[in-house]
């Protein structure tokens, strides 16, 4: 039994020998080879890590840059809207005063028209009112004085 027993490991023994032996160099490539592969697989893997930290990085950059494009335009457009609306304030201010301008030139040439037919109004009641005296007053030899006067002054002229 003991024969038996060493016999069975002696055995044992020598097929894992003869198997180390023969396998040994196939066996050795391919894991090597397979160290080599999962090498190379953290490798690319700590690579596409940095790539993706470095994109996120970028990524991060260009947003923080977008929002401060965004408050640049936004106060560019303020400021734009502020010029518009003291343009527009400006030109209220100049068609207001033009208004009031024209406003009061209409008003001075209603008062001077108004003044002219006063004055005209007035001539005509003066003209009316020293002919009515006139003719109260004046006579037949005071009428012929005057007519010879305003004959010899159309003389004169000549």
């Amino acid at each position: 039994m003991w024969w038996d027993l060493l016999w069975k490991v002696l055995n044992f023994a020598v097929l894992v020998f003869l198997l180390y032996m023969a396998l040994r160099k196939p066996l050795g490539s391919f894991l090597k080879s397979r160290q080599e592969s999962i090498k190379r697989a953290l490798e690319e893997a700590e690579r596409a890590k940095e790539e993706g930290e470095r994109k996120y990085q970028e990524y991060e950059q260009r947003l923080k840059k977008l929002d401060q494009e965004i408050e640049q335009i936004r106060q560019a457009l303020i400021r734009e809207g502020e010029k518009e609306k003291e343009k527009i304030i400006q030109e209220a201010k100049i068609m207001a005063e033009k208004i009031k301008e024209q406003a009061q030139l209409t008003a001075e040439q209603e008062v001077k028209m108004a003044t002219l037919r006063l004055k005209k109004h007035m001539a005509a009641m003066t003209v009316q009112l020293a002919e009515d005296l006139l003719k109260k007053h004046l006579q037949p030899t005071d009428h012929e004085r005057l007519v010879d006067e305003y004959i010899e002054r159309v003389r004169r002229l000549h």
